[in-house]
């Protein structure tokens, strides 16, 4: 019985966790067989826009599936990150139309060519739109999402009368600028290192404010040695970190470094936004809490047998007067 219980367990979460498999530049034979394997092309595209003139661009949906597919298209604003995100991740179910910003007037400026359509196995489907920039447009970033749907109904699922619909969404996004006045600044809100550390993971903290109007990449470096050395544990200098922080948003960012034994190390963490920079040294003593409570433990011990010591000389030099 038991037996029987996992196996149909089993099938559930096999069901419930078929892969949607995304993957580029690869043949169409490799993948027969397979219902939803597609290419967006491009995922990401940044373009510059003038006020009162048509921007043409276009994006392209490849099908390396067995199966053709039919395909929905639509333009989302997509959160994009905007406000206070810690991840800055692009949502792009974010279809509300009432959490449209000044950054996202863009969604009402994009003209699809088309709608929906069908690629077969090894074929691609190109979907041109039109930017209709309007005269007064704002000058800085825009940002807004084309999402390609497939919302097929496998063959095999209609047969079996099984309800299971694969509903897979692809997402070009679209960086514009509109040319015009554009303000460039931010500010590091926070830069923290710890200075004690109870495991040997170094984790340092930031928070950076982009109050300007257009996106920008923030830059985050950290090095650390050991006190009396300058041979670096970590360091990432050379290829700093970075991400996207859009128009009036904060964005936390966290890095970390393994540290290779109890001591003291010294730390340096640099975060840059539009040109300016934060530096934050410190001094850090790592010291597990083991190694906290077996020191206590010894301190106890040291005054307890002081106090001892001291109480015995008492009743010593109290015997000998006694005498």
């Amino acid at each position: 019985m038991l037996l029987k219980k996992i196996k149909k367990l089993a099938i559930v979460i096999v069901l419930f966790l078929m892969p949607v498999i995304v993957v580029a530049n690869v043949s169409a034979d490799d993948y027969e067989g397979l219902d939803s394997v597609m290419t967006i092309s491009p995922p990401k595209q940044k373009v510059v826009l003038i006020p009162g003139e048509d921007y043409e661009g276009s994006i392209s949906v490849s099908c390396m599936g067995a199966a053709a597919n039919d395909l929905k298209y639509s333009v989302t604003i997509g959160s994009f990150g905007l406000g206070k995100d810690e991840s800055g991740n692009v949502d792009y179910n974010d279809t509300d139309i009432d959490t449209i910003t000044s950054y996202n007037q863009i969604m009402n400026w994009i003209e699809l060519k088309k709608k929906e359509g069908t690629v077969a196995r090894g074929a691609t489907d190109t979907i041109p739109f039109v930017i209709h920039v309007p005269e007064n447009a704002p000058a800085g970033g825009q940002y807004a999402t084309i999402i390609v749907q497939d919302d097929t109904v496998p063959e095999e699922s209609a047969k079996n009368s099984v309800s299971i619909v694969s509903k897979v969404r692809f997402a070009s996004s679209i960086f514009a600028e509109v040319a015009g006045e554009t303000e460039e600044k931010g500010e590091i809100r926070e830069n923290n290192v710890p200075s004690f550390l109870l495991n040997n993971q170094l984790t340092a903290t930031s928070w950076v404010k982009n109050n300007g109007n257009v996106h920008t990449n923030a830059k985050y470096t950290l090095q650390v040695w050991p006190l009396f050395s300058d041979e670096e544990v970590c360091t990432n200098e050379e290829e700093a970190e970075t991400s996207m922080i859009m128009p009036e948003t904060e964005r936390f960012h966290a890095q970390s470094c393994g540290l290779p034994s109890i001591g003291i190390y010294r730390a340096i963490q640099k975060v840059t936004i539009f040109g300016e920079t934060s530096m934050v040294e410190r001094t850090i003593i790592f010291c597990p809490l083991s190694i906290l409570f077996a020191m206590l433990f010894a301190i106890i011990v040291l005054v307890a047998w002081i106090v001892y010591r001291v109480r015995a000389n008492k009743k010593r030099v109290a015997a000998s007067s006694n005498k």
